[in-house]
């Protein structure tokens, strides 16, 4: 918010809060009956809500303003980012004409002879690590020991048996 926006809205709103006063003037009078008091501090009060709602226009045509300036910029913005994005496709372009070579977007990795190998021995010590693991199943009772799971012989699941 620029100065003229700013300017407009604080002075809507001390305006209207300047309001308050002689509004509690015009209540005191009423009450009191005085007709004189009452037309004075209603002036007072007509004069703070006329002005409080000049500087709400102002504020309104600055925040237009404003807004204009801003879609200006932004659309300059916009421009300067297409032209660099433009400037660095020329320059990846010399770059690669420069060395003759296409820059790819995926990397290359080659292994070597060893690291195949090496690879190959780890790879074979895995699956003997896994087929030398404990598969059996332990349950415990409401007690805390341990119950025996055994595989069932009727189908290739295993079941569990819970007659323990």
């Amino acid at each position: 918010m620029k100065a003229g926006s700013m300017e407009g809205l604080i002075g809507a709103s001390i305006n209207m809060k300047l309001t308050r006063t002689p509004m509690r003037v015009f209540k005191e009078a009423e009450r009191r009956g005085d007709t004189e008091t009452m037309e004075r501090a209603m002036g007072y009060v007509t004069d703070f809500r006329k002005e409080a709602h000049e500087c709400s226009d102002r504020a309104q045509d600055e925040l237009a303003k404003e807004l204009k300036e801003e879609r200006k910029e932004q659309e300059i913005r916009r421009k300067q980012a297409l032209e660099n994005k433009e400037d660095t496709k020329e320059y990846v372009e010399k770059v690669q004409e420069k060395n003759g070579q296409e820059l790819s977007k995926t990397d290359r990795v080659e292994i070597s002879e060893e690291g195949k190998i090496v690879l190959k021995n780890n790879s074979q010590t895995e699956k003997t690590a896994t087929t030398v693991e404990n598969t059996d199943v332990k349950l415990y009772t409401d007690e805390g020991k341990p119950r025996v799971v055994e595989p069932s012989a009727e189908t290739d699941d295993k079941k569990i048996d819970i007659s323990a």
